[in-house]
C-alpha cells in the first residue's frame, strides 16, 4: 500500500510540474483534425455513447486549450462525378456537389470558392466549355453573385 501512495505522489508531483510548464509556454495555434463544429457536439453529448465518459472530458479540455484531439478523423464525403453537360445528370450532379460543400462547410469560405469548385467538376462535353468559358471571362456572367444565384442558373 505504501509503494501505491508513493507512487500517486510522485504521478502527482510529476503533473504539477507539467502544469506549470504549460503555464509558462505559449500555445502555438494548431490545426484540429476535428472541425469545430464536430467537436462542440462531441463536447455537448457526451452521454451519448460516442465517446467514454473520460474521453468525453478530455476532448472538452483540450478543446477549450486549442488542443487538436489524438486520432479523430472523420471519413470524408464522396466527390462528385466529372459532369460533362448531360441534362438528365445534371441534378445529380448538382445535389453531389452541394451534399459534399455542405458536410465540408469549413473549406468552402465564400460563395466564389463553392462556385469555382463546382465548376472545376465540369470537365467533359458541353460543360467544359461552358466552364472554361466563365473561368476566362468571370465578368460576362454576372447571374453568379451568390451561390443561390448559381444553383438557379444551373
Amino acid at each position: 500500500m505504501a509503494e501505491l501512495t508513493g507512487f500517486h505522489q510522485t504521478t502527482e508531483a510529476v503533473s504539477l510540474s507539467l502544469q506549470a510548464l504549460l503555464e509558462r509556454l505559449p500555445l502555438a495555434p494548431t490545426t484540429p483534425l476535428m472541425p469545430t463544429a464536430d467537436a462542440e457536439w462531441f463536447v455537448s453529448a457526451p452521454n451519448s455513447g460516442l465517446l467514454a465518459p473520460a474521453a468525453a472530458e478530455w476532448f472538452a479540455s483540450a478543446s477549450g486549450l486549442g488542443l487538436s484531439a489524438p486520432h479523430s478523423k472523420l471519413p470524408h464525403p464522396a466527390l462528385p462525378d466529372v459532369y460533362d453537360g448531360d441534362c438528365k445528370a445534371g441534378e445529380c450532379f448538382l445535389q453531389s456537389c452541394i451534399t459534399y460543400i455542405q458536410l465540408s462547410s469549413e473549406a468552402f469560405t465564400s460563395d466564389a470558392l463553392k462556385i469555382a469548385w463546382v465548376l472545376s467538376y465540369m470537365k467533359a462535353g458541353l460543360a467544359s466549355t461552358y466552364a472554361l468559358h466563365i473561368f476566362r471571362h468571370p465578368g460576362e456572367v454576372e447571374s453568379f453573385s451568390s451561390w443561390t444565384e448559381f444553383e438557379k442558373e444551373f
